[in-house]
């Protein structure tokens, strides 16, 4: 692991930490697919009963993948392609944890924040928590399995 995804452990609780608070915690392709590796290899954890997922400080879970990589990571069709299957399968490995995910969200959970945050089995938000899906903002629409997680979870 590297230190864009940070694992604490104490007793039985795993705390995933994505490690970018310079950049508000936007998440790179890397970070992404680093994220659901780390959820995977804790779901097979029989030491681990919860997994909270938080952010590093306290300004934003997350403002969603970071746009200023979508010029070199999803500038045509294939790299959008292969950008899409990380997303999807990080959503995958959280989706399919077998402990409890509880998000614990500070601050702005926007976009793809917002998505792995509805993903979680539990929503513990402080005063600051801000929620939105602005994907129209890039000319971009959000995909049906992405609306219709959001969808169950309001």
């Amino acid at each position: 692991m590297s230190d864009l995804i940070q694992v604490k452990r104490d007793g039985f609780v795993a705390t995933v930490v994505p490690n970018r608070p310079a950049k508000l915690n936007a998440s790179t392709k890397p970070m992404c697919k680093e994220l659901g590796d780390t959820v995977t290899a804790l779901s097979g954890d029989d030491a681990i009963r919860c997994i909270v997922l938080r952010d590093a400080g306290e300004k934003s879970f997350s403002p969603g993948n970071d746009i200023a990589e979508f010029q070199t990571q999803r500038a045509n069709k294939a790299q959008a392609v292969e950008y899409g299957r990380v997303m999807h399968a990080t959503a995958a490995a959280l989706s399919n944890c077998r402990h409890p995910l509880v998000a614990q969200i500070h601050g702005i959970c926007v976009g793809g924040g917002l998505e792995i945050a509805a993903l979680c089995d539990i929503l513990i938000c402080g005063e600051s928590s801000r929620f939105g899906a602005p994907i129209k903002n890039f000319g971009l629409v959000m995909a049906y399995p992405e609306m219709a997680l959001l969808v169950r979870r309001a």
